[in-house]
């Protein structure tokens, strides 16, 4: 288990589901030829029943860019966390679920999983040669 603070809080099986998740993501990740220390943006998706919770979600992570996208037909919020250039890997990927998962048990909010977008990665991680 994690050694992060607030760890406790979240449900067990919530944790081992969105590690799953997290793990098939990287395995799909794999197939499409990323590998262990490319470079990568990585976006935490939440849900939250009210703009003042994503507010408070949002002030977690004020060193982010945190968006907060409110849906018309029942009120609720997307939040999309995204994280600075990161290097990729499993354990930064379970890592950063655990993080996510602590933040949205203390805030009071969904989290929903991890996004990646292939294109941008393989565009990071462009060899310098290939500049010119």
């Amino acid at each position: 288990m994690s050694g992060y603070a607030g760890i406790e809080l979240i449900d067990p099986t919530e944790r081992l589901k969105q590690h799953v998740l997290t793990k098939e993501l990287w395995q799909k990740l794999r197939e499409l030829g990323l590998k262990t220390g490319d470079k990568g943006i990585i976006n935490g998706i939440f849900y939250s029943k009210s703009y003042e919770q994503a507010k408070v979600l949002k002030a977690s992570f004020n060193d982010w860019d945190v968006s907060i996208q409110e849906q018309k037909e029942d009120l609720s919020q997307i939040i999309q966390i995204t994280t600075p250039i990161s290097r990729l890997s499993i354990e930064a990927l379970l890592e950063l679920t655990d993080v996510f998962l602590i933040v949205a048990a203390e805030t009071d909010t969904k989290f929903d999983g991890l996004e990646l977008e292939v294109n941008k990665i393989k565009r990071l991680n462009t060899p310098w040669w290939k500049f010119w």
